[in-house]
């Protein structure tokens, strides 16, 4: 199937240079292509679809360089079974007309998924991108940036899919969307102050955003910051969500390794405990708060249930406190 695919895009190519027109359409001719072309839109209506691939086959003898023409009968070849032959049509639509006739194609070639016509179809969607943003009769559409961004995701190239983002933001403006993509991609390509700049961007527009506090909390820890900057934005997040398990389990292990508050750090942890009493994070938090407290008796009980209900993500660090406490 790939091979016939490759032969197809490689036929639809030199098909594509032998098939332009040698000379302009003439004025009779363009009547007979627009009273055609109407009655080809009125069969496809009426789903006359052997009528319409008819009259619209006369549209493309009289204009082969119409794209929407040709799209037409490369949806309707697709709709046959001639796959190939409307994967042809479809491509020739988009090099006439790669502003207007993209979607069709890319459409195509990514029902195959394969390493040619995923090549292809980032070619077609870079091309279509060009021709939109070199003729600017409105703006480039959305759907197509939104395919681009993925298509540079999916392959790595991160500031591109920033580059198309910036475009989105000129268009719809700056939002979470935005702020989330732009800090999951500094953050997954190791680049921890560049993803709090933007995270401290998008809480400026909104300051009291759990998810991106959160997401904060994680890039200070990353980068290092100040234990104090660190326990204050934790003492912010409480504020908003008293009773979140996670940050509370943290910041109570935050403040027990740090030099901070061990009765403070002990109501918190007692708070997830009781809320998880088999949470082995939960446990080990309690357990390390109680031996720092030098109460190693009854840190021993909560480490050794931690040790009980630990999984292989959490073992390692459980495993050296209850070593500790032993």
């Amino acid at each position: 199937m790939r091979f016939k695919i490759y032969i197809a895009l490689l036929v639809c190519t030199l098909y594509s240079v032998l098939c332009t027109p040698l000379r302009a359409i003439t004025t009779e001719q363009q009547q007979q292509f627009t009273y055609y072309w109407y009655a080809a839109k009125q069969a496809i209506v009426e789903e006359q679809y052997d009528k319409a691939y008819v009259l619209l086959k006369f549209c493309h003898a009289l204009n082969p360089e119409d794209g929407t023409t040709m799209a037409f009968l490369g949806i309707i070849e697709q709709g046959i079974g001639n796959e190939m032959r409307g994967l042809m049509y479809l491509r020739e639509a988009f090099e006439a007309d790669p502003y207007d006739q993209w979607f069709q194609y890319a459409k195509a070639l990514k029902s195959y998924e394969t390493m040619v016509t995923k090549a292809e179809y980032m070619r077609v969607l870079i091309k279509a991108h060009d021709a939109q943003k070199r003729e600017k009769r409105w703006q480039v559409d959305e759907d197509l940036l939104t395919e681009l961004q993925n298509g540079y995701l999916s392959t790595g190239q991160w500031e591109k899919a920033l580059g198309i983002q910036d475009e989105i933001d000129e268009q719809k403006g700056y939002d979470a969307y935005s702020a989330l993509l732009r800090y999951r991609v500094y953050d997954a390509i190791g680049k921890p102050k560049k993803a709090l700049v933007e995270v401290n961007r998008y809480l400026k527009q909104d300051p009291t955003d759990e998810r991106f506090m959160l997401f904060k909390l994680e890039l200070l820890e990353k980068t290092k910051a100040k234990n104090k900057e660190i326990c204050a934005l934790y003492e912010q997040v409480l504020e908003i969500d008293p009773y979140n398990l996670t940050v509370l389990n943290n910041y109570a292990y935050r403040l027990a390794t740090h030099k901070g508050d061990l009765q403070k750090a002990e109501a918190m942890s007692a708070i997830t405990i009781r809320q998880e009493p088999d949470n082995p994070v939960f446990l080990d938090t309690y357990g390390w708060i109680l031996h720092l407290q030098g109460r190693d008796d009854l840190a021993k009980f909560y480490i050794t249930k931690a040790m009980n209900n630990m999984s292989e993500e959490t073992s390692e660090e459980i495993k050296k406190h209850y070593e500790a406490i032993k």
